[in-house]
């Protein structure tokens, strides 16, 4: 029951801290953002191929920088100045995502998940098996003496 309880709290644990970081982002950009244009301003394949880039919504400009995602192309075809599809939260400008963010939020959920469920079974197939070690020694030195 103890390993169960483990489980169950480093999962949540995980989830939690790592869903986040970006998944409220991603999920309100999937909900109501606004699709627009962007310029790619600046390349940056040694930072998880980061595309930089700038864009306008009611006259006033904004930065974002993130990899780029579909309709987009990847990286290794864009081009600084290159018109670039964004989506910006309406009632938050300054948020947005560089391509369609419904894929993005999909990605970041199973990604969540994956490190939710992962994680915990290691670390408590871990700990079982080291106590079960533990015990087969104990067992042994008890028979032993």
């Amino acid at each position: 029951m103890k390993y169960s309880i483990a489980w169950v709290v480093l999962a949540i644990a995980i989830a939690v801290g790592i869903g986040s970081l970006n998944w409220p982002t991603y999920r309100r950009m999937a909900a109501r953002g606004v699709s627009g244009k962007g310029t790619v301003v600046e390349l940056l394949p040694k930072i998880h191929n980061t595309v930089r880039y700038h864009y306008e919504v009611d006259g006033q400009g904004f930065e974002g920088q993130m990899q780029s995602w579909q309709p987009n192309p990847p990286l290794e075809r864009l081009g600084v100045g290159q018109s670039v599809d964004i989506y910006y939260d309406p009632q938050q400008p300054a948020a947005s995502v560089l391509g369609d963010p419904k894929p993005i939020l999909r990605n970041e959920t199973i990604s969540i998940l994956l490190a939710a469920f992962g994680v915990p079974t290691f670390v408590v197939l871990a700990w079982v098996w080291k106590a079960s070690r533990r015990h087969a020694s104990q067992r042994i030195t008890t028979v032993a003496a």
